[in-house]
């Protein structure tokens, strides 16, 4: 899928390149997601005061958390007003332990691959976080609700497809937000990639880590198939996806 500018307004925060409103997404049962009630997003560690105003003008009131303990004591939120409830549902981000030694040793099989096998792995073993994200979004009455991880493309890209999937969004449209990734992201990878050049690294080594790729989403599925049947049957009869609560909530 070719992305072009034209397609995506500019980012809402500037110290959050990848937070971005699912409102307006259509569904194919009728209607679109509501705006301002449901947002996906990297880490909030490094928003600026102007940023903290802003989610608190709209009121945010949960936040949804994929990152491991560690990675919230590296990066903690910072403090949002208005926010009632925090949920954590902890993934562990593997391929973090070891992308620095694959850049070291110039492992470039190795870093293509990371997110191949980490898409299947959540598969794997996060089936119960993601079942308790579905339900949170059903059930919680802390709205508007970001859901997060450090960067928003990964462990956030999947939620996404999920909760897309339950609302009736059609697989057009879940591409085209999973992608929009690679847009919001492209100069904070272009910064990353400079840091280590100038550090004496293969920068560009690291460019499969810093973006979405088809065959990361492809992998996910295919572990979804062989263990759960389809996509369906996972978002519904796995994950317990009420898609008639959720559309009664995030759409109109």
């Amino acid at each position: 899928m070719k992305l072009t500018n034209n397609l995506y307004p500019s980012p809402i925060l500037a110290g959050q390149h990848n937070f971005r409103d699912l409102g307006g997404i259509p569904s194919a049962l009728g209607g679109r997601i509501i705006p301002g009630l449901i947002f996906r997003s990297g880490d909030l560690h490094s928003l600026t005061d102007d940023d903290v105003a802003h989610l608190e003008e709209i009121g945010l009131a949960m936040i949804i958390d994929f990152r491991s303990e560690s990675e919230r004591q590296k990066r903690p939120h910072r403090s949002i007003s208005t926010v009632k409830e925090i949920l954590l549902l902890p993934i562990h981000d593997e391929p973090r332990a070891l992308a620095a030694d694959y850049v070291r040793k110039n492992n470039t099989e190795g870093l293509n691959r990371l997110l191949v096998l980490e898409y299947s792995r959540i598969i794997r073993n996060y089936v119960d976080e993601y079942r308790q994200f579905i339900h949170a979004l059903s059930t919680s009455p802390n709205l508007p609700i970001v859901f997060q991880c450090s960067a928003g493309k990964d462990r956030t890209g999947l939620a996404a497809l999920f909760l897309l999937t339950a609302l009736g969004v059609e697989e057009g449209d879940i591409l085209r937000d999973y992608y929009a990734t690679n847009h919001y992201a492209r100069a904070h990878a272009t910064e990353i990639i400079g840091i280590l050049n100038d550090d004496g690294y293969n920068g560009e080594l690291m460019l499969p880590l810093l973006e979405v790729r088809p065959e990361y989403l492809e992998a996910g599925l295919s572990e979804i198939s062989r263990s759960h049947q389809s996509l369906d049957n996972f978002v519904f009869n796995v994950l317990m996806a009420d898609s008639l609560k959720l559309r009664q909530r995030f759409l109109r």
